[in-house]
């Protein structure tokens, strides 16, 4: 047996397989039989936090990754007669994402290309609950890839998987079905030979399928599991001619890599403190608090309660830009550090007298602090929680969330717009999650409320140019006085994770909406309401617009998805909204963002700071920019220009710490790239990242 769990580097491993003739001298790619896997809850988080944050390291997983969000609940190792086995012990069929999202482990490299592999497992489910288990090959992403093995109904079947059909609609396409009695507690060897276009499936050395399909070419492999089931090893092996060719296209790839980053500047440490007690896991704000001209850091720290759906603030601390405690107000606990969603805080100079405030709900107030040193200037009361007669309530919203079980409402977040034509952001948009909002003036003035399925943060934007914000949320287009001017609440499901508005492309009526709308995908509207375009991509969630693909006119909208296959990555051709290009380099639903890193008009996309999996990453999915291993903090970042060059630094952080880091060398050139993005004062884990092209001279 063999005891070997590596990827094949530069050297290989050559084996003659005994029954094959010596011509068909194999390399052994990978070969696992679990060994180095210690029995447990298989890819546990190695630290508290949530997926959605920028990096949960996960232990034990030898080179495996977890594509979805079904973890170590499911995923197990035992020592079975001295032997290691991973097992998957959930029913999938009782998941109401049955029909769409599938348990899944991959490894391997996207670089291979033709191989067979072994699976040998054993299925534990009694056949009137069995479902879909056995081996990936060929894997693209969580959403595209070849799978042989066992369906329910006593079948063995080969399909591949292309997306999805529909809504919460799987798209399978069948290459093979056919009648095969599965014995629960019977160990089964399932082999693929994949050349070319030619796919061959055996089962216990019988061949039960030959087919012809080249929808993939090449790419990784995983096992897939539905129901309960035992494997035992995998094996992965080609001719020394592929191998070699593997090599040579490695080697290519990363001599290509290596000369992208020697290009561009390496990230160095600016400056990095200790946040004792009140630091937080993801709820940072951003804003000149003391009034130096600086941006300082507000840390909110928080306590969830009914489902983690409400959360009351318990803890704000300022600190400034050189990491100085200026004001704190409640009390730090470490164990507060932890959210799964947006919390209702912002720096902003709310009162228009040239210095910042901290705006946040507090229990059944808002709350008005002075920036400098907390200390309360104003409190308002938020409006009731009972659900009106004629609004649709949460549950024919389907939401998780109902907004009543306080007599007060629950504030799930904060947002500033120029409702009145002041010519400022000196209006107030407050929401439940996600049903009904409501807009007041700077002294908390009632100026309308509105319910629609609102998804989670707002975008504003001057549509019409009569001075006064619009207000685009969830799949609806408010004017500024709260009329409805158009809705797509009937047309679309779910709720929208994100949204943003403007002309992105820079052609004339270029104006475009483009909505991440959770499981119903990608969604590109016009600004009168009608659907032009729609990718059904999976769970879109938190996305930006930058310039990612200077060789593409106009900006790129880039999706991350979450909820199904975490870390999907598409992007988006602004002008026509058609799909560039997709990758899967990690498997986090993170908020990404745009860095404008190097100040020549090409942006970059930042995974996270970890030094393994994280880093930043150009248009067509390629790791340009990797941070240092030096024990940074690399839960969460944000992205902000703090030294005034135009470019931007990384702030990154985790409960414990945080640090920032800025370029290894000045921007050449007369002048540099200087984009215009979102107010700091209207931060959220869910608003889009719009990156306006800009230039500023030297």
């Amino acid at each position: 047996m063999f005891r070997l769990s590596r990827l094949l580097g530069f050297s290989v491993l050559l084996v003659a397989l005994a029954g094959l003739r010596p011509s068909d001298e194999q390399v052994i790619l990978y070969s696992t039989d679990f060994s180095n896997l210690a029995p447990g809850s298989f890819g546990q988080p190695a630290s508290l936090g949530f997926p959605e944050y920028h990096h949960i390291p996960r232990k034990f997983t030898d080179g495996w990754k977890i594509v979805n969000n079904r973890g170590p609940e499911e995923w197990k190792v035992f020592e079975v007669d001295g032997k290691h086995v991973l097992n998957y012990l959930g029913y999938n069929a009782e998941a109401w994402t049955k029909d769409f999202i599938y348990p899944i482990l991959c490894t391997g490299d996207p670089l291979w290309g033709d191989y067979s592999v072994e699976l040998v497992m054993t299925p534990l489910s009694r056949p009137e609950v069995a479902a879909p288990v056995g081996l990936l090959f060929r894997y693209q992403d969580g959403r595209h890839y070849y799978f042989f093995g066992f369906d329910a109904e006593s079948r063995v079947v080969m399909r591949y998987r292309d997306g999805e059909k529909a809504f919460r609609r799987d798209g399978w396409q069948n290459l093979g079905s056919r009648d095969f009695t599965v014995e629960p507690g019977k160990t089964y060897r399932l082999r693929i030979e994949a050349f070319g276009s030619r796919l061959e499936g055996l089962v216990n050395d019988e061949r039960v399928f030959t087919v012809s399909n080249d929808r993939f070419s090449g790419g990784q492999i995983g096992v897939l599991a539905c129901s309960p089931v035992r494997f035992h090893s995998v094996r992965v092996q080609t001719t020394p001619a592929e191998s070699a060719a593997f090599v040579a296209r490695r080697a290519k790839q990363e001599a290509g890599l290596q000369d992208l980053r020697r290009r561009n500047p390496k990230p160095v440490l600016w400056k990095r403190f200790s946040t004792p007690g009140f630091g937080v896991s993801r709820a940072l704000r951003l804003g000149d608090l003391d009034g130096d001209g600086q941006t300082d850091f507000l840390f909110v720290q928080s306590i969830p309660f009914f489902g983690s759906n409400y959360h009351q603030v318990s803890c704000l601390t300022a600190v400034s830009s050189s990491g100085k405690v200026l004001w704190q107000e409640g009390t730090p606990n470490p164990d507060h550090a932890y959210v799964s969603y947006d919390v209702a805080a912002q720096v902003h100079d709310i009162n228009d007298d040239g210095r910042a405030e901290v705006v946040y709900a507090h229990d059944s107030q808002i709350r008005i602090l002075e920036g400098k040193t907390g200390r309360l200037l104003a409190h308002h009361p938020v409006p009731g929680s009972a659900i009106s007669a004629e609004e649709m309530s949460w549950k024919e919203y389907q939401h998780y969330y109902r907004r009543d079980h306080l007599p007060w409402l629950n504030v799930d977040c904060i947002a500033f717009a120029n409702l009145r034509g002041a010519g400022k952001p000196l209006d107030i948009i407050i929401k439940d999650r996600h049903t009904r909002l409501w807009a007041y003036t700077n002294d908390f003035r009632l100026l309308w409320t509105r319910s629609a399925n609102l998804g989670h943060f707002p975008t504003f934007s001057d549509v019409d140019g009569d001075g006064k914000d619009e207000v685009f949320i969830g799949y609806t287009l408010f004017d500024h006085d709260g009329k409805t001017l158009w809705t797509l609440d009937g047309a679309l499901e779910e709720h929208a994770d994100g949204i943003c508005a403007g002309n992105f492309c820079g052609a004339p009526a270029g104006d475009r909406v483009f909505i991440s709308a959770s499981d119903d995908g990608v969604v590109v509207v016009d600004l009168k309401g009608q659907i032009l375009k729609h990718h059904r991509i999976g769970h879109a969630q938190t996305p930006s617009v930058g310039q990612f693909r200077p060789d593409i006119p106009g900006l790129e909208f880039c999706n991350i998805n979450y909820w199904g296959e975490p870390g999907l990555i598409t992007l988006f051709n602004t002008c026509n909204g058609e799909e560039i290009t997709r990758f899967e380099l990690i498997h986090a639903g993170s908020p990404i963002m745009p860095v404008n890193w190097r100040g020549n008009g090409q942006e970059f996309i930042l995974l996270s700071t970890n030094p393994e999996e994280g880093g930043m990453v150009d248009g067509w999915g390629r790791r340009v920019v990797v941070f240092p291993a030096d024990g940074h903090p690399n839960m969460s970042y944000l992205v902000h220009d703090l030294t005034g060059d135009a470019r931007d630094e990384i702030i990154t952080w985790s409960p414990q710490e945080l640090a920032i880091y800025t370029q290894s060398e000045p921007s050449a050139g007369q002048r540099v790239y200087a984009p215009k993005r979102p107010p700091i004062y209207n931060e959220s884990n869910y608003v889009p990242i719009v990156s306006w092209p800009g230039w500023k001279e030297r």
